[in-house]
């Protein structure tokens, strides 16, 4: 829940502090007052993108600081403390900065926080009503996690899908070109062939070459290193000598110890160093016919590079690239039915992953069918009946939508004996309303929210109709902190707690203030929402009725 919420040099806000408990909160106050500044802070703190244009004139920036509590189980998920601070810097030179206590997040981070904290209803949300491409927004926020476990694996399928289709389409369009190069590769194919290339075999030969070209430094080296190791002057054998005589005294001091274990590793790597050499020495020779071959060998490799500006082993990839289009070519049409098959395939595990997806959906709508009934029946809409329908579909490449296979309708009957119709075109805007309103009730306990802020989603209600959803809001709120900007006067004396915001002119400038109200302010408040211009006598003593309620 939100316990307090600072906002300084935001739009007509100057300074301002509000602090907030469970229960119902309401919002009200004159069309224009700042009503809208302040929800459009708490977006901010949801992680809706900040805008220049909202730091107040004369300022370099604007800051919006809330303080949240977080339920144990948010706290576990999320990995954070019970209370949470979120600040929001806008700056007028594009530095905007995110924090969650004092730590810089990106907005994703602060999105994933605060969704799981709770959710904003702005009135632009009714909206949505009138477009069904948003309906299925609805169904999935039932179980969102189960919903996204499949819509992700279908997704992969359906990319992988539309990848294998372009490689396909380009395979058909390329048959045309491919067969005029047939000769062409057919030729390549039997030159390379012929050549029996070998991956590094031109290194080798250029090492091997190298080794031949110096036999004789190579030769006599070898046997100046094996007589310097063997001959009269130096004995291998007086280090092993010396190394038996100190170990004789090795345990009268450890540097005799070192000194003996060095000398008699130094004495076995050198003569198998000396062994290497003579086995060197036995094992050369040079083959005149050998390296005659070689060279020429080496010459042709030389060649073939030079034709094909590539090196050896490069031409031996291209050499199977080439044969593998000439088999394309000379045998297109079973080449061509392997690529469909593998397109088929491809099809067909999009498809049943949407399949799968499609049968969680109607589950979940089938439950939010039957909770938006009793929903609508506590928004005095008793007679209501509602289904949600879904749209046919065809086995073809037009069903794999982004969203899925799934379109859907809201199908509605607001009043008793009339056939259910398309939400959109029987719906009022109070029933609108009352529908988006049940709606975010069932998200918001669905989803086991802490908070829940509405934005005059009770437009176009009024009457006994009003005094339901006020009671409805009150129950709402039982379960989590709810804050209305309302309108509706049996709505704000329904709160536990009510703010009233005005707009003053202070140094000829527009400032924004919210003020809690006492008892003698909300009825004057809650009056002057009843009353037409001034507030009457009358308007007073129904305000007095409705905060008794």
């Amino acid at each position: 829940m939100l316990k307090s919420l600072k906002v300084s040099h935001f739009a007509l806000i100057d300074d301002l502090e509000i602090e907030f408990n469970e229960g119902l909160t309401a919002l009200t106050g004159e069309t224009g007052a700042g009503k809208t500044i302040i929800l459009e802070s708490l977006h901010l703190l949801f992680g809706k993108r900040s805008d220049q244009q909202m730091i107040r004139y004369g300022e370099s920036k604007a800051v919006v600081v809330g303080t949240f509590v977080l339920p144990k189980d948010k706290q576990e998920l999320l990995g954070l403390d019970e209370a949470i601070t979120v600040r929001r810097e806008i700056d007028s030179n594009s530095r905007h900065v995110m924090k969650i206590n004092d730590e810089v997040v990106t907005l994703n981070r602060l999105k994933e926080v605060m969704s799981v904290l709770g959710n904003i209803h702005s009135q632009n949300d009714s909206m949505t009503l009138f477009d069904r491409s948003y309906y299925l927004t609805f169904i999935d926020q039932v179980d969102q996690k189960k919903v996204d476990e499949l819509l992700n694996h279908y997704l992969i399928k359906r990319s992988k899908y539309l990848d294998q289709k372009k490689a396909f389409e380009q395979l058909k369009n390329k048959k045309e070109a491919s067969v005029e190069k047939e000769s062409f590769l057919a030729y390549q194919i039997k030159e390379l062939e012929g050549y029996q290339l070998v991956p590094d075999e031109k290194t080798q030969l250029e090492d091997e070459l190298n080794k031949l070209k110096n036999y004789d430094k190579i030769m006599n080296e070898l046997q100046n290193a094996y007589q310097y190791l063997d001959g009269e002057v130096y004995q291998i054998d007086h280090i092993y000598d010396a190394s038996i005589a100190l170990d004789k005294i090795k345990h009268l001091d450890d540097s005799y110890q070192d000194m003996a274990d060095r000398l008699s590793s130094s004495y076995y790597e050198i003569d198998d160093v000396k062994s290497r050499i003579y086995q060197n020495i036995e094992g050369l020779d040079f083959d005149q016919d050998k390296f005659n071959l070689m060279q020429e060998r080496h010459y042709e490799l030389i060649k073939i590079e030079q034709k094909y500006q590539k090196e050896i082993n490069d031409l031996i990839d291209y050499y199977h690239e080439i044969k593998k289009e000439l088999l394309m070519i000379t045998d297109y049409d079973e080449y061509i039915k392997e690529a469909r098959k593998d397109l088929d395939e491809a099809f067909l595990d999009a498809f049943n992953a949407g399949l799968k997806l499609r049968e969680l959906r109607q589950k979940l709508a089938k439950k939010l069918s039957k909770d938006m009934i009793l929903e609508l029946k506590d928004l005095d809409l008793e007679k209501a009946t509602f289904d949600i329908v879904f749209d046919n579909i065809e086995k073809d490449e037009k069903s794999l939508l982004e969203t899925g296979l799934d379109q859907v309708e809201f199908m509605i009957s607001l009043n008793e004996g009339e056939p259910i119709k398309p939400l959109a075109k029987v719906a009022s805007g109070g029933e609108r309303a009352r529908f988006m309103f049940a709606l975010k009730s069932i998200y918001a306990k669905s989803n086991q929210l802490s908070m829940l802020v509405l934005d005059e989603i009770d437009i176009g209600i009024s009457g006994k109709t009003a005094a339901k959803v006020a009671l409805k809001m009150s129950e709402l709120s039982k379960e989590m902190q709810l804050i209305v900007i309302t309108h509706l006067p049996q709505v704000a004396a329904k709160a536990d707690h009510h703010y009233g915001i005005t707009k003053q002119k202070e140094n000829n400038r527009m400032v924004t203030h919210i003020t809690k109200l006492n008892l003698d302010q909300r009825i004057e408040m809650i009056g002057m929402m009843l009353s037409d211009e001034k507030l009457s006598h009358f308007a007073i003593e129904q305000a007095k009725m409705l905060l008794k309620k």
